[in-house]
């Protein structure tokens, strides 16, 4: 009897913890922190836009070096335009592919929280 039981719930954790889709992997889970550019913007835009938009490779005249030139870009640019466009569109950014969606929403809750730096 104790085997049964063991065996089903075995069979069950196993069950639960199967990816059907891509969609099982994205974090939807709703941001409820105020955003920082320091601890939160910032690891994203070294990781992902450096390598292209720095101050000794701007590309499209873009340095997102500091805060003050991320801002800038984020505000009054257009880098929420081209990090949410489709995948395939020639202008997404960055250009080796999509942002992951969490990425995005962090940087669109930053610009809702009000381009908070520390």
């Amino acid at each position: 009897m104790k085997y049964t039981f063991f065996s089903i719930f075995a069979a069950l954790t196993l069950a639960s913890c199967s990816n059907t889709s891509p969609d099982d992997l994205v974090d939807d889970t709703p941001i409820t922190t105020t955003i920082k550019y320091t601890t939160d913007i910032f690891p994203i835009v070294e990781s992902q836009c450096l390598s292209c938009h720095n101050d000794n490779s701007a590309s499209g005249n873009n340095s997102y070096s500091s805060y003050t030139q991320f801002r800038n870009a984020t505000e009054n640019g257009n880098v929420i335009d081209r990090i949410t466009r489709s995948v395939g569109d020639p202008l997404l950014m960055p250009q080796g592919g999509q942002l992951p969606q969490n990425s995005i929403d962090i940087i669109l809750q930053w610009q809702l929280d009000g381009y908070l730096e520390n």
